[in-house]
C-alpha cells in the first residue's frame, strides 16, 4: 500500500508566507515508482508557492525504499544540524511506518540497518549505482552539467562562441538533451531572462559544433515536410536527406503515408534513372527503397509492441481492487497511446453490449482523470472545473466560492488560456471561457488584491464524470 504525502505546515522562502505542503516522508518506489522518477529529477517534495507562486524543493528527511534492489536509504539532510539521538529517533520512526506496511514473511535484514546519507547528491549517487550506472558514468555526466552551467553563464555572445568552438568535441546527444530539459525547466518557472540565455547557447551549438549542424539538418528536413505533408515531399525530403538517422526521424513523422502510391512514386523514378543511364543514382534509390522497407517493419514492430504494453497495462489496471492507486503507480505511462487503446477498447465494448466491461473501462477513465488533474497546479484544475461546469449558473457558484481568489493575475492568466484556445482552433471552449471570464470580473469586482489559490470547487459543483479521460486544459 503507498505511503500518502504528509500535509506539512512551512513558511515560504520567498515571501514568508504560512502554507501547508505535501511532503513525501516514505519514498517506497516498489508501491509507487514514479516517485523514482521524481527524486531524480529534483521533483520530489517540490511545491510552488500559491501566494507568490515561487517554486522550491525542500531539504526534508525521508526513507528511500526499492524492495526489489533490497535498497533502504535514510535522507537527513546535514543543514538540519540534527543531534545523533534525533537522528536515530527519525530512523526508528521512519522504518517502524515501513515494516508495519511489510507482511512478516517478506520483511528482511537490509530493513533493520538502513544506510544513513547526510548530503542528497550522495543518496542519488547511491540509487544510481544501483542501477549499474558506474562513478564514470556519473562524472561524465557532472561534467557535461558543469559545462553547459558555465556555457549558460558566459552571456557575452561573442565570448560563448569562443567557449563553444574550444569545447566542440564534448558535445553529444546527452547535451542537448540537457539544454532541451534545462529550457523547459526555465520555461515552466517563467524565467524570461535564463530561457533567453539558454535559446542563446542552444543557437550557438547548433551553429558552431558538427553535432548541432547535423542536429540543425534534421530540423530543417523535418521542418519542410511538416509544411506539406504529402507523398511527394516525403519522398523528396528522404531522397535528399544526409543520412539515415535524419531518414528514420521523416518516417517516423511520414509513416502513414508510406503505401502503395508512394512507393510507385519512387519505383517510377529508379526506372526514370535507368532510362537515363544513370546507373549510380538508380542503384542509389533502389538502396533507398530497401532502408525504407526496412525501417517501415522497425517503426511498425515498435509500434506493436508498445499497443501491445499499453493493453496489457490496461488489462492490470481493470484487475486491480483499487483502481486510483493502480493508475498511480503507473501515472508516468498514461500516454497518447494509452488513451487511444483505453478509447478503443470503451467503443469495442459499447458495441458489443458488454455492460460490465464497458462500465469498468468507464471507472479506469474516470480514475485517470483524477490522477492526472491531481498533478496539475490549483489553477489549472480550478480552470478544469470551471470548463467542466454544466451551465454558467454552476460556474458562478464556483467563482462565488473562490471569490478571494480572482486576482488579477489570476484573471490575466485566464485571458491568455481563452487566447491559446482561440489559438488552437477550440473556439467554443474560448468562448464559454471568455464568458467565465466576464463573470468572475463582475463578482471580483474591486476587491481583487494578492493572489490566493483556488480552492478544489464544492462537492455539488465537481466536474461530472467524462465519457473517457479529458483534461480541458492541460494533458500530462
Amino acid at each position: 500500500m503507498p505511503f500518502p504525502p504528509t500535509p506539512t505546515p512551512i513558511t515560504c522562502p520567498a515571501c514568508r508566507a504560512q502554507i501547508t505542503v505535501p511532503l513525501r516522508q516514505i519514498v517506497d518506489v516498489s508501491q509507487e515508482p514514479k516517485l523514482k522518477n521524481a527524486l531524480l529529477s529534483g521533483r520530489l517534495n517540490a511545491f510552488t508557492c500559491p501566494v507568490c507562486h515561487n517554486s522550491a524543493a525542500l531539504a526534508s528527511p525521508f526513507l528511500y525504499h526499492d524492495a526489489d534492489k533490497e535498497l533502504a536509504f535514510v535522507f537527513l539532510p546535514m543543514q538540519l544540524g540534527l543531534r545523533d539521538a534525533d537522528q536515530q529517533r527519525i530512523i526508528g520512526q521512519f522504518s517502524k511506518a515501513l515494516m508495519a506496511q511489510i507482511p512478516p514473511e517478506k520483511r528482511k535484514a537490509y530493513l533493520l540497518t538502513p544506510k544513513l546519507f547526510f548530503t542528497l547528491q550522495s543518496l542519488l549517487d547511491a540509487v544510481l549505482e544501483a542501477d549499474g550506472i558506474t562513478k564514470e558514468m556519473l562524472d561524465a555526466q557532472r561534467a557535461k552539467l558543469e559545462l553547459l552551467q558555465q556555457m549558460a553563464e558566459t552571456t557575452d555572445n561573442a565570448a560563448q562562441q569562443t567557449l563553444v568552438r574550444e569545447r566542440a568535441a564534448e558535445i553529444d546527444v546527452t547535451f542537448f538533451q540537457m539544454i532541451s530539459a534545462a529550457l523547459a525547466s526555465a520555461q515552466a518557472s517563467q524565467d524570461q531572462e535564463g530561457f533567453a540565455q539558454l535559446q542563446q547557447l542552444r543557437n550557438n551549438l547548433l551553429e558552431l559544433t558538427p553535432l548541432g549542424q547535423k542536429v540543425k539538418t534534421q530540423q530543417a528536413t523535418l521542418e519542410a515536410f511538416q509544411a506539406k505533408p504529402d507523398r511527394d515531399t516525403l519522398l523528396a525530403q528522404l531522397i535528399q536527406a544526409p543520412d539515415a538517422e535524419t531518414r528514420e526521424l521523416l518516417l517516423t513523422f511520414g509513416r502513414p503515408l508510406l503505401d502503395y502510391p508512394f512507393f510507385q512514386a519512387l519505383t517510377a523514378k529508379i526506372e526514370a534513372a535507368t532510362a537515363a543511364t544513370d546507373k549510380a543514382e538508380a542503384d542509389r534509390l533502389v538502396e533507398l527503397r530497401r532502408e525504407i522497407l526496412a525501417l517501415r517493419e522497425k517503426l511498425d514492430s515498435a509500434t506493436k509492441a508498445l499497443f501491445d504494453e499499453r493493453n496489457e497495462l490496461l488489462r492490470e489496471i481493470m484487475i486491480s481492487d483499487n483502481l486510483d492507486e493502480a493508475v498511480r503507480a503507473h501515472l508516468d505511462d498514461l500516454d497518447e497511446v494509452f488513451f487511444s487503446v483505453l478509447e478503443t477498447n470503451v467503443q469495442a465494448a459499447q458495441q458489443a453490449g458488454q455492460k460490465a466491461t464497458f462500465d469498468r473501462l468507464q471507472a479506469v477513465a474516470d480514475a485517470v482523470s483524477r490522477a492526472i488533474a491531481a498533478t496539475q497546479p490549483p489553477e489549472v484544475r480550478f480552470l478544469n472545473a470551471l470548463l467542466s461546469a454544466p451551465g454558467l449558473d454552476e460556474t458562478r457558484k464556483i467563482l462565488e466560492a473562490n471569490r478571494k481568489a480572482l486576482s488579477p493575475q489570476l484573471l490575466d492568466w485566464m485571458r491568455s488560456v481563452a487566447q491559446g484556445l482561440r489559438q488552437d482552433g477550440r473556439a467554443d471552449d474560448a468562448d464559454q471561457l471568455t464568458k467565465i471570464i466576464a463573470q468572475a470580473v463582475e463578482i471580483a469586482g474591486s476587491a481583487a488584491t494578492a493572489p490566493v489559490a483556488p480552492t478544489q470547487p464544492a462537492p455539488d459543483s465537481q466536474p461530472p464524470a467524462q465519457p473517457k479521460p479529458q483534461i480541458l486544459i492541460a494533458k500530462r
